[in-house]
């Protein structure tokens, strides 16, 4: 089972604040690939495996970054991808705003679908 820590941020100051404490890979793409970002990644105890782009952010977190990376366990980052594409694919249409009403709807959608998932993997339906 692969955990999927999933939150609504308007900015990379808001995405960092945000980041749980916790442990293990922490997969991202190039987006993720600042400063700011791995090196809190890194304080709070996460290995980040954000595929390095072209500028190169100074720092420990990108360090750990360069000395951890790994193309193999990278590509396990297309496994939660998949998961909003499913719910677009589910429930149609992508949300355009990030109010509160936008949150609770994408929660029910979450909700709705991992019982859908479960249900299939306890019934075998398809």
């Amino acid at each position: 089972m692969i955990p999927v820590y999933v939150d609504l941020t308007s900015s990379e100051v808001e995405f960092v604040a945000k980041i749980p404490e916790g442990s293990g890979f922490a997969l991202a793409d190039g987006a993720f690939d600042a400063k700011k970002v791995l090196n809190e990644l890194v304080e709070k105890g996460y290995v980040p495996i954000v595929k390095p782009t072209k500028r190169k952010p100074d720092g420990f977190g990108s360090k750990i970054r360069d000395l951890f990376f790994d193309e193999s366990i990278y590509r396990y980052r297309g496994v939660g991808e998949r998961f909003f594409g499913a719910l677009s694919v589910e429930f149609g249409e992508r949300l355009k705003s990030r109010g509160k009403s936008d949150e609770a709807r994408i929660l029910a959608r979450n909700i709705v679908y991992c019982i859908k998932i479960a249900l299939r993997w306890k019934y075998g339906a398809s």
